[in-house]
């Protein structure tokens, strides 16, 4: 038996629709304010939180976002005069804390690419996020570091990341001198 109001499979409750639940989690990330304090007309809170998580979690976001710079670079419309930035998150205290259950030691060694994202400076554990992004501020690459890393020896790392996916198939852009 379907339903109206967004995807049912039979099972619990019909979704809410997906353009309410988008509003409700666009106004919490462009407010900042934590997810208790999404307005009841963007559906509950609850909703807002689990479907952002949900969408992150399978890369719905990433390929809205791929999606969007397609149709952009196709209408003419993107800019390749790029900018890299930087900037810190300092890490909860109990990041620093032993291995926890469940992972091996092959799982911490620094070969692995999601090691290392952690670096210990004056300010304690942090991680530095790299951000390029095109002339009108849409990203294009995003690359984590430990924090104890400066920002010249990421940026090699940070442009060879950057990729622009045409309807053709996947271009690499070479690589600006610095």
């Amino acid at each position: 038996m379907g339903s109206r109001r967004g995807r049912y499979l039979g099972r619990g409750r019909p979704w809410r629709g997906h353009r309410q639940v988008i509003d409700g989690i666009l106004r919490r990330l462009r407010t900042g304010a934590p997810w208790r304090d999404v307005p009841e007309r963007y559906g509950p809170r609850q909703t807002c939180h689990e479907r952002f998580t949900r969408w992150q979690q399978d890369g719905t976001w990433a390929r809205l976002l791929e999606e969007m710079r397609v149709k952009d670079d196709s209408l003419g419309q993107v800019e390749f005069t790029v900018s890299i930035d930087s900037t810190i998150a300092r890490a909860h205290h109990h990041a620093a804390g032993a291995r926890k259950r469940g992972t091996t030691a092959s799982q911490s060694t620094p070969g692995n690419p999601r090691s290392g994202r952690l670096g210990r400076s004056r300010g304690g554990l942090t991680t530095k996020l790299h951000l390029l992004v095109e002339a009108r501020g849409l990203p294009l690459v995003l690359h984590l570091t430990g924090g104890n890393v400066v920002d010249c020896t990421a940026f090699h790392d940070v442009v060879a990341k950057l990729r622009i996916r045409r309807p053709m198939g996947a271009v690499h852009v070479p690589a600006p001198t610095p």
